[in-house]
């Protein structure tokens, strides 16, 4: 007889948008709840054809980076001493449901923060785990043949403002270099977040020759919550001379993926870098 096993199958993914083989979609991207409302709601629908059960459940983190610039989310049960967590207070109505194959079902986030709670945002991650609507998977091991459940949790930000909030953007450090390959050149930004809520924005990079031609650009939205190394690539044409060249960049709070509403402005961020070699 075969083992059962549960196991989960997409874990810890950093939006809560659409995405073809999901279980489940959930929408907005991200939830921002304020003090006035103390409530907020998501959307669930099954494009599928089976059935599926979905438990609502929180952890606590935020995008962090690494030396090299690499970004990830660690989710944690508790949140360190001194961070500000929604953990204690946050709630979701219902927290078990069963979504039938194309239904689409509401799912209310509710905050019931202290009395006294000190004025700023609070963090947390919302998670949503799908299950039932795919066949176990049949693995043989020696002589033991296991069935898998596969489980999916589409993870997203659910964030509380308690009171005033702002928040702007500080570069402490920019350098720009041309890679060993000489194909590219590599941007590395360590930034820093002023204000008492996370910086939601845009950043925009310009690679401009000496003669002031723009050779090259990129682009990306970023998450700023304490600090936050950015490192990002731009192509550099061939036989393109980069003699006194530079790059340009600019921060901005402007994200078309977040609600008008719910967005937090700030001043835009601008400078130059020299080129390195």
């Amino acid at each position: 007889m075969p083992i059962p096993v549960r196991t989960i199958a997409v874990a810890a993914l950093l939006a809560l948008t659409p995405a073809v083989g999901r279980a489940v979609t959930v929408s907005p991207n991200a939830l921002f709840i304020d003090s006035r409302t103390r409530s907020g709601v998501l959307t669930l629908y099954n494009p599928g054809t089976t059935a599926e059960e979905i438990e609502i459940t929180f952890s606590f983190g935020y995008p962090r980076s690494d030396l090299a610039g690499a970004i990830s989310v660690a989710l944690a049960d508790s949140a360190p001493t001194g961070e500000p967590s929604v953990l204690g207070f946050v709630r979701a109505f219902p927290r078990r449901l069963r979504l039938e194959p194309g239904q689409r079902q509401t799912v209310r986030i509710l905050m019931q923060p202290p009395a006294g709670l000190p004025e700023g945002e609070y963090w947390g991650r919302v998670l949503v785990h799908s299950r039932g609507g795919r066949p176990p998977v049949e693995q043989q091991q020696g002589g033991i043949r296991m069935q898998i459940d596969l489980e999916t949790v589409i993870v997203g930000a659910v964030n509380y403002r308690n009171g005033a909030m702002h928040t702007g953007l500080t570069v402490d450090s920019a350098r720009v270099a041309l890679v060993a390959a000489g194909d590219s050149v590599r941007v590395v930004a360590d930034l820093q977040r002023r204000g008492n809520a996370a910086y939601l924005g845009h950043m925009s990079l310009e690679l401009i020759a000496a003669d002031g031609r723009v050779l090259g650009t990129a682009e990306e939205d970023l998450a700023v919550y304490r600090s936050l190394r950015k490192v990002e690539s731009i192509a550099v044409p061939p036989r393109t001379s980069l003699l006194g060249a530079k790059v340009r960049y600019r921060f901005t709070t402007d994200r078309p993926d977040i609600d008008p509403e719910s967005r937090l402005s700030a001043e835009p961020v601008t400078g130059v870098i020299a080129l390195t070699r």
